[in-house]
């Protein structure tokens, strides 16, 4: 006899999540198949006019540096390739996911926060060598949890970080007292829900542990980019520890030969024309 598992039900405070876009759901399962086509991503994306056109919108941003117009989701598949897709289309729908609650500022900076995150991972992960769109996908996602419970409880979640910032309490402790379960705790739940792979949920869970110099796998790149983004001047709350971009940078091999190895100005301002590009 075979047993089955269910999965556990979900916890209270991420109940009035969303669900995940089936359309984002449809696009990255057909993309992580090894004989897609660029017209079988394209003729699927077609079904959503809404989900097409910001695609396209993304694909012609500064945000991926692509230098000439793309015109057809075909061309931006192609153009973009088949990866850098499957993040564009997590980013879409993320960004549906929280539109309505960035009105908020303490939650459109966690937000802005992501984005950032999601920018210096991808290029801490082209020096490391490492998946690329797997640490820009990680990147994004890595404060998921909060992304849900900020869209679901919008208010409650900004005087929630207003209080735990005030007064220096510690963030993952408060969440747990507010909603009984803490960002890294509800952002792998969500993820897992979603049907994400194992590995970028491993680094949702485990984004809050200290990173540890000379591993680059996809979990402590992802601790170092938060915390990188930090230093810049972009947290999304007080931070546990105050670090000093340098000793950050000194985790990364070849750092001068990156964008990240100029001076913080120059990277602050490669950010923002970067962030500049994303509807917020």
């Amino acid at each position: 006899m075979t047993e089955t598992f269910a999965r556990p039900q979900a916890p209270w405070a991420l109940r009035l999540l969303p669900p995940f876009p089936a359309i984002a759901q449809r696009i990255l399962a057909l993309v992580s198949q090894d004989d897609t086509t660029a017209r079988q991503v394209g003729d699927l994306i077609k079904l959503d006019p809404s989900f097409s056109a910001e695609l396209l919108r993304f694909a012609n941003s500064a945000l991926f540096g692509i230098r000439r117009e793309v015109t057809s989701l075909s061309h931006a598949i192609i153009v973009l390739g088949m990866d850098r897709v499957q993040s564009m289309a997590t980013l879409v729908a993320i960004n549906n996911l929280v539109r309505s609650s960035v009105r908020v500022e303490a939650l459109r900076k966690v937000w802005i926060h992501s984005i950032l995150t999601a920018i210096i991972a991808d290029e801490a992960a082209r020096i490391c060598r490492g998946e690329r769109e797997a640490a820009y996908t990680a990147g994004l996602l890595h404060n998921l949890g909060t992304l849900g419970l900020m869209s679901a409880y919008p208010d409650e979640y900004s005087r929630m970080l207003e209080v735990s910032n005030d007064f220096g309490f510690d963030l993952l402790q408060t969440e747990r007292d507010l909603f009984e379960i803490d960002h890294c705790a509800a952002g792998a739940f969500i993820a897992g829900g979603w049907s994400f792979p194992e590995s970028l949920v491993g680094a949702i869970a485990a984004h809050h542990e200290p990173p540890v110099p000379g591993d680059h796998s996809l979990t402590n790149l992802v601790r170092l980019s938060w915390r990188l983004v930090d230093a810049l001047g972009y947290a999304a709350f007080s931070p546990e520890k105050d670090w000093a971009f340098e000793d950050l940078a000194a985790f990364l091999p070849n750092i001068n030969a990156s964008w990240l190895g100029q001076s913080i100005e120059d990277v602050q301002a490669d950010l923002e024309i970067r962030l500049a590009a994303v509807p917020i």
